[in-house]
């Protein structure tokens, strides 16, 4: 199995529906009163993208994607159309010698319940600036990113300053994700016309 950098059709997962999930196991007392256990503590999402299918040509590069990915074998980019763009997010501070950041996402910024996305697979090219105490960077010049992890590398030479916020302004991203299915299970509803009930397509965490 591995990870193929390659974005599942955005014309179809435009429809589809899902998005973050925890999982907590609750335990009902008798006296009425509940326990509830955290059992993720990183969100997974699951999406359907059965209702993005519109068009006949879909299903066909639906099949394509299907038969490239192995099923649920090989895993990919997806576009979360409800979540897909970080903007204004600090991803640390500087300590001047420390030159590597991970892009996350933060939600409830400020609160006491904050929660730190770690966002894995920033899309190419989307990146608006980055900024070092309002200062711009330049990307292959100041830093790096790798875009297929996240992570943000600075030159030897250009390690923020000590307490220096490093802020990306705005940038998209894709969901790490594989179909939670092996099999392509379509009905015939008429003449070359094919729909396909639930579609599962979910989060994966690791690297492949």
């Amino acid at each position: 199995m591995a990870f193929h950098d390659i974005q599942f059709p955005e014309e179809i997962s435009y429809g589809s529906r899902g998005g973050p999930k925890f999982k907590t196991t609750i335990l009902g007392l008798a006296s009425g009163y509940e326990r509830r256990n955290q059992d993720w503590e990183l969100v997974k999402s699951e999406y359907d993208v059965s209702h993005g299918i519109k068009e006949p040509e879909q299903m066909v590069e639906l099949r394509d994607f299907f038969y490239g990915r192995r099923g649920s074998a090989h895993s990919f980019r997806f576009k979360d159309w409800g979540d897909y763009v970080i903007g204004g997010q600090v991803i640390g501070h500087g300590d001047g010698v420390n030159r590597v950041f991970q892009i996350v996402k933060s939600y409830e910024i400020g609160g006491p319940n904050q929660y730190d996305r770690i966002i894995t697979k920033p899309v190419q090219g989307s990146l608006l600036s980055l900024l070092v105490d309002d200062v711009v960077s330049v990307e292959g010049v100041d830093f790096t990113i790798d875009y297929s992890t996240g992570i943000v590398t600075f030159a030897i030479d250009k390690a923020p300053a000590n307490a220096a916020a490093v802020l990306i302004t705005e940038i998209e991203f894709d969901v790490h994700a594989r179909f939670d299915t092996d099999h392509f299970d379509p009905e015939h509803d008429f003449f070359n016309i094919q729909s396909w009930q639930s579609i599962p397509v979910v989060e994966v965490k690791g690297a492949v």
